[in-house]
């Protein structure tokens, strides 16, 4: 997150840095520390020597094969490295989102309990908050080589509010299912229990 062009920017290199590094050696080579380190540097050299930094946070996240094996890292505006655990939030107001949903966590949580539990964070006690404003995805470790899926509005309004939503067209109080969720981008996430949840 930050300003679109510099964090573009470093998405570029990261994508070449992982490309680069997968042909070079093996696609096990190119992982979330590697990938972290390269920002790390990068944006701990223009802190350092440029006249202002780049305002950027980044954070990588990684789901291993094993639940062992995952790992979330948050890169600040310096080039610090955050090796994070269960959850972590990026931006505005971080610190009482973190809080919110640190009272709410569970290891073992669903899908839908560990995304209402992320949106009640983000709105806290005062702010508004409906589906169409969220930008939802998963990590999930049981969804083959791409373990990315974003999570699309008509299924994020089911899992937090429990009902179904009508297609367009649905007669009133018609029971219509919503559209299956296609294979396709945590600011809070997560890795326990094989699935992170990205808003």
């Amino acid at each position: 997150m930050g300003k679109y062009n510099e964090f573009d920017q470093l998405r570029v290199s990261g994508v070449q840095h992982a490309d680069i590094k997968g042909y070079q050696f093996s696609r096990e080579d190119v992982d979330a520390r590697s990938l972290a380190n390269l920002y790390a540097r990068y944006m701990g050299n223009v802190f350092t020597h440029e006249m202002k930094p780049l305002e950027v946070e980044i954070l990588v996240a990684e789901v291993g094969a094993q639940l062992g094996q995952d790992q979330i890292f948050h890169i600040l505006y310096d080039g610090t490295v955050v090796d994070e655990e269960r959850f972590t939030a990026l931006g505005g107001e971080a610190e009482a989102i973190t809080g919110r949903l640190a009272q709410a966590y569970r290891a073992d949580w669903p899908l839908a309990e560990a995304l209402t539990a992320s949106v009640n964070a983000l709105r806290g006690p005062d702010r508004p908050l409906t589906p169409h404003e969220l930008e939802v995805a998963v990590l999930d470790r049981g969804n083959g080589r791409r373990a990315f899926r974003r999570v699309l509005e008509a299924e994020v309004t089911e899992l937090v509010s429990g009902e179904r939503p009508k297609r367009r067209g649905a007669k009133e109080g018609a029971d219509q299912p919503g559209p299956a969720a296609e294979t396709a981008e945590p600011a809070t996430a997560g890795t326990d229990g094989g699935t992170g949840t990205g808003l």
